[in-house]
């Protein structure tokens, strides 16, 4: 077995490498690569080979989660404002894009209930602003292990409805016709307009897995010290 002097290193990076670089995990992933250079030191020093020094040292070492406290202190209020202005913009180039299909009674529902997303996320920006101008630093302690999983969850749940929607708008569009063995078609350009927005309005959901991904993704850039 080869090895080069920065094999702990590797191993550790990977037993690293599915959790948040947080400042607990990167002062844990610290401590551990320095004990484990001790113990390689401590075998090389008793006449060892490195190789089976570092095979030795790592070996029962398998995992850290058992040594990861999930749950990590935030700035709440600039957090939530980051989210905020997040959903704000999602939901106003939504709302933009679909101003065209207020021409059918679909898109019409659908841009209109964009047009309040956007101004209650808008309303709830211009809120949290204000707070973070005043000083409101509120702190709060959230499970970044569950909001993970619950990011991952919801990204299968909108692909499930995204899947199910567009079989059955192809199904309700066309089934028929392949039922009988006709040839598919859409009569017209607004009959294929039509279709399209039937199509693709209820896609733009999508934004609800995009929030959570945001949030998720973003929650370590507003951690902070518990002290």
């Amino acid at each position: 077995m080869t090895t080069k002097k920065n094999d702990l290193e590797i191993f550790v990076d990977r037993l690293f490498a599915n959790h948040r670089k947080t400042k607990a995990v990167i002062e844990l992933r610290d401590e551990v690569l320095s004990n484990l250079e001790a113990k390689v030191s401590d075998y090389l020093e008793q006449g060892m080979e490195y190789a089976q020094a570092v095979h030795l040292a790592i070996r029962d070492i398998e995992a850290v989660d058992h040594l990861i406290d999930d749950h990590q202190t935030v700035d709440m209020t600039a957090y939530r404002l980051d989210i905020a202005q997040t959903a704000l913009l999602y939901f106003a180039i939504a709302w933009i894009l679909t101003i065209p299909a207020r021409l059918l009674a679909l898109g019409s529902a659908v841009n209109t209930l964009l047009m309040l997303l956007v101004a209650t996320s808008g309303i709830a920006y211009t809120v949290l602003s204000r707070k973070r101008r005043d000083g409101d630093g509120h702190k709060e302690s959230i499970d970044t292990g569950k909001l993970k999983r619950l990011s991952r969850i919801v990204w299968i749940l909108w692909g499930t409805f995204a899947v199910v929607v567009t079989l059955f708008t192809l199904l309700t569009r066309f089934g028929s016709d392949i039922w009988f063995g006709r040839t598919m078609q859409v009569t017209g350009p607004y009959g294929f307009y039509a279709f399209a927005l039937q199509l693709l309005l209820p896609l733009l959901t999508v934004i609800i897995p995009l929030i959570f991904h945001h949030a998720d993704k973003r929650i370590t850039k507003y951690e902070v010290n518990e002290q």
